[in-house]
């Protein structure tokens, strides 16, 4: 992490030497201003000078200014119009993942105003600002590209790195993206659901039956996702977790802290809470009851040869004591 807040730091460089901050902060107001400055790293603006204001227009009119090459250098557009369009996990009869996002689809994503600054004229830093209140205090960064999905149809580009105000971050919108967890999927958890499906947050909370984003909530927080880490739902507290690279299909059902999911650790089912854990698991299912990742003690998980091995040291007798995962 500490070498991406390196890089990160150099593209703020970067801009600040080729804008002027007076030009970036010049038609927004104080609320946007401050955004601005701490998202993309203008610390000391002074307030003199300026340029006209951001120009709104919809996602297909920007696009097409990039394709036309026609941006502005160091001019501000904001997107009146963007949503989070993606391919859900879910199949339709041609066996093609289903669109979600779009207004008329089964889980819509809310519309935002999304601010960006063009680099070139075709390019746009990656760096944006989501203008609406609730992601005031969000860090985003976008890309603008169009992308066709299985089923044909078109995002309106995508969120590459979103980080809330409670240290949550994801390489792409955990706030809105949704995943569908079946009732066979569930079989045998204490958490199990009335309907043949439910569509998850990736930080859920389930109340009467009813999905609600719960990265917010007080004990969401310092959660990092790494690149390629998709499908994973965490459901009750969860915090201080690094999930690493490639960790797909997980689904924690009472929350998950203070642990390391390493690489590609896919498709587990946790029951129980799961705590002070490092290393890798696969296709497991731990079932209701079953305390061998929730004993507040450090745990590291072992893959030898086909086996899964919980080891710890034994606080009582300071010997290592294994547990084997079936």
């Amino acid at each position: 992490m500490y070498k991406m807040a390196q890089q990160r730091y150099a593209c703020l460089t970067d801009l600040n030497g080729y804008f002027k901050k007076s030009d970036l902060l010049s038609g927004l107001s104080e609320l946007e201003k401050s955004q601005l400055r701490t998202n993309i790293g203008i610390l000391n603006y002074t307030g003199e000078g300026g340029q006209s204001a951001p120009v709104e227009l919809t996602y297909s009119a920007l696009y097409d200014l990039v394709v036309r090459k026609t941006l502005v250098t160091g001019a501000r557009y904001i997107i009146t119009d963007y949503q989070t369009i993606y391919s859900s996990n879910v199949l339709n009869s041609s066996s093609r993942k289903i669109t979600w996002g779009t207004s008329d689809s089964v889980n819509p994503s809310p519309i935002y105003k999304l601010l960006v600054i063009a680099n070139s004229n075709d390019r746009l830093d990656s760096r944006a600002m989501i203008l609406d209140e609730v992601g005031k205090n969000w860090i985003v960064e976008y890309n603008i590209q169009r992308e066709v999905l299985p089923d044909d149809k078109t995002t309106k580009g995508k969120i590459t790195f979103l980080k809330d105000s409670n240290g949550n971050s994801a390489y792409y919108d955990f706030k809105n993206i949704k995943f569908r967890r079946t009732q066979s999927e569930l079989e045998g958890s204490n958490n199990p659901i009335l309907t043949p499906y439910i569509d998850l947050y990736t930080f859920s909370d389930i109340t009467n039956g009813t999905v609600v984003e719960n990265s917010n909530l007080y004990m969401t927080k310092y959660n990092t996702l790494e690149e390629n880490c998709w499908n994973n739902v965490f459901i009750g507290d969860t915090y201080s977790n690094i999930i690493q690279s490639g960790c797909q299909g997980n689904t924690f059902l009472k929350g998950i802290h203070d642990s390391v999911l390493s690489w590609n650790s896919v498709n587990n089912l946790f029951n129980e809470n799961v705590c002070y854990c490092t290393g890798s698991i696969y296709n497991k299912k731990i079932l209701p009851g079953d305390s061998s990742l929730s004993m507040t003690i450090t745990k590291t998980i072992h893959k030898v040869n086909e086996a899964t091995i919980v080891s710890y040291l034994d606080p009582i007798t300071y010997a290592y004591q294994i547990i084997i995962i079936r």
